[in-house]
């Protein structure tokens, strides 16, 4: 696992100086502490960090061509590269290496752009070929590994990180309104928009082609529209059992020690079974709790545990975690609130004591129907036909219910935004799912600043699957999550907080060949009745009981509705309320003040609103963002 930066010079004579691209360089440590690295060619020039993984001895970037005119900077994994080097050695090539970073080289200088369709893996590479002067860079199919571009008058940039760019004034720090309207809304941007407006991600599945300074992108991979090709149940499971478990081997293949990350739910005790099976050894597993119970999952995880017999590794998180919110937001380059970032940070940290690299359960939901998301549409087309007179005063009656209790309090609000959301077509009632902070009315209201940002048009743009009106409305949704939520969530998530750490995650679900194969199955087979991830539940019936596979799901949630009530609450106004905060800039100090008096008096529940403020405004101190780089979106 590695980070990069690239630069190419549109003219002879533009490139920047060594200096600039130390700079750049250097901000990437973390994702590759063992070994850097720097070439500098008529119009190229390339850094890399390296974390080594694969061939210990060898590997090292920038890497070249036998012939010293193709050169390549890598960030990921090849799974499969043993299989395409004994191709590739049929057909001639001489790879004299163990690395997958001279196969996937090698894999272009035979297939050219096509070679992207050999790879099984997580990755983001740029080459260089000097017998062109043309560039070809890839992503990989889901966005695990990152890819920020930046183009000028003089050059493009490439870079693993956005901080490299901005570390070293590379980029104006210009906030874009559309971005930033997504963050209030999702608690994350959605590309391939960035909240600086003149940088761009390279998006999931797609590559890119820089010839006489003309970028040109390309979708090589997207996940295939959903269809009823397999309609019996018991050959879904076979099939994904199977498959499910090549992903895992392919994913075991490290020349350093490797982990587990066991939360308790089924998707990563699913991963932890079936490596179990291939190991001579007990496995290394991680996992976390809280002291707030309804938040716990630590029983689960001693039960797999136990079952498997691995060496497990436990941590509690507490509110004064919060004490590291400055060096994740650090790390996750732009604002990002899904609170479940910072138990990954902490169980990275755990992991990465022990091991360098290690296996995650993320993936499952999105490919085999695992949000309540998906039960929900079908309960709410059955709300749908309740007269609407009594699902008003349903919802009403649930928001004024009393309690001292935070996590009850969020439960009843809930509870009651399900049932408002009957009454709306299935793609707002989806958006709305979506949009976990504020939604586009809400926001309108309490923001004078992106009132004139939150529109449907903008909601169009973000989420297209959505409105496709082609689409069935479960299909959609899958593909919004598969498309979406999953590159620009999660995996943002997963990446930063390990890479911080210098920990490898691998995450077998996201095998391209699950999801083909996920996507080919009908919903009758995936969700029988409203009950979710049936597949994978069914192909674990053999390693775990029917209580704990039929449990509901809980997923990786913070008590931030506890905290924010007591240990937190002074915290949140120091941040939010302070004079020279941004946050009052973009927002109504009395409606601020509403909110976070609202979540104290157990009112409301308003934990993910003020936890999305939050790391907005610590990210705008960290990253020295002026309140000039905003005045463009007045």
């Amino acid at each position: 696992m590695c980070g990069f930066v690239f630069v190419y010079a549109k003219r002879e004579g533009a490139l920047p100086g060594e200096d600039r691209l130390r700079s750049m360089e250097s901000v990437l440590a973390h994702r590759g502490p063992d070994a850097s690295g720097m070439k500098s060619l008529d119009r190229a020039m390339m850094a890399h960090r390296r974390l080594r993984v694969i061939d210990l001895t060898g590997g090292e970037q920038p890497m070249a061509s036998p012939d010293g005119q193709v050169w390549i900077v890598f960030n990921g994994e090849i799974y499969n590269y043993q299989e395409v080097l004994t191709e590739l050695r049929g057909l001639g090539h001489t790879i004299t290496g163990a690395s997958d970073t001279e196969v996937l080289l090698s894999a272009y200088l035979q297939w050219g752009y096509n070679c992207v369709h050999r790879l099984n893996g997580m990755f983001a590479f740029v080459i260089y070929d000097g017998r062109t002067q043309r560039v070809f860079a890839a992503r990989d199919r889901f966005g695990e590994k990152p890819f920020y571009v930046y183009e000028n008058d003089d050059c493009v940039y490439f870079a693993s990180e956005l901080k490299a760019l901005v570390s070293a004034n590379i980029i104006e720090k210009r906030i874009d309104p559309v971005a930033l309207y997504s963050y209030f809304s999702t608690t994350y941007v959605i590309g391939p928009r960035t909240i600086f407006k003149d940088v761009s991600r390279l998006q999931p599945g797609h590559a890119l082609s820089v010839m006489d300074g003309n970028v040109k992108t390309w979708p090589y991979w997207q996940p295939p529209i959903p269809t009823d090709d397999i309609d019996d149940e018991a050959e879904a499971v076979e099939q994904t059992r199977d498959l499910l478990r090549d992903a895992v081997r392919l994913r075991l293949v490290s020349d350093v020690p490797i982990g587990f990350f066991l939360s308790g739910g089924v998707d990563s005790s699913a991963i932890v079974a079936l490596a179990s099976e291939m190991s001579e050894t007990p496995l290394d597993t991680f996992g976390l709790g809280f002291e707030e119970q309804m938040y716990d999952e630590r029983s689960y995880q001693h039960t797999v545990a136990q079952r498997f017999g691995t060496h497990h590794h436990e941590l509690v998180l507490k509110p004064q975690g919060v004490d590291v919110i400055e060096q994740m937001v650090w790390h996750l380059d732009e604002p990002f609130a899904d609170s479940a970032a910072l138990p990954v940070w902490f169980l990275s940290e755990d992991a990465r004591r022990s091991v360098t690299v290690a296996l995650s359960g993320d993936g499952a939901d999105e490919m085999f129907a695992g949000y309540d998301t998906y039960r929900g549409y079908r309960l709410s087309e059955r709300l749908s036909e309740v007269p609407a007179f009594v699902r008003i005063a349903a919802a009403a009656a649930l928001r004024r219910f009393p309690t001292r209790d935070a996590g009850g309090r969020a439960r009843y609000d809930r509870l009651a935004r399900n049932i408002d959301d009957a009454a709306m077509p299935a793609c707002m009632r989806f958006l709305a799912k979506r949009q976990k902070a504020f939604r586009r009315d809400a926001l309108r209201q309490v923001s004078p600043y992106l009132a004139g940002f939150c529109l449907e048009q903008n909601d169009r743009e973000l989420f297209p699957d959505l409105f496709n009106h082609s689409l069935e409305p479960l299909e959609a949704l899958t593909l919004a999550h598969q498309a979406t939520s999953l590159p620009d969530d999660m995996l943002v998530k997963i990446d930063r907080m390990s890479m911080a750490h210098s920990l490898e995650l691998r995450a077998p679900f996201l095998d391209h060949r699950i999801a083909e194969l996920a996507n080919s199955m009908s919903f009758e087979v995936k969700l029988p009745g409203g009950r979710t991830k049936n597949v994978l539940k069914k192909a674990m019936e053999s390693y775990f009981p029917e209580d704990f596979l039929g449990r509901p799901k809980q997923g990786l949630d913070v008590p931030l509705a506890h905290w924010f009530k007591d240990d937190l609450q002074g915290f949140v106004r120091g941040q939010l309320l302070r004079e020279d905060a941004i946050v009052p800039r973009l927002f109504d100090r009395t409606a601020l003040e509403g909110l976070i008096g609202e979540h104290a008096g157990l009112t409301r529940d308003r934990s993910t609103q003020v936890w999305t403020l939050l790391m907005f405004e610590i990210w705008c101190r960290r990253y020295d963002i002026p309140w000039e780089a905003f005045e463009e979106g007045v």
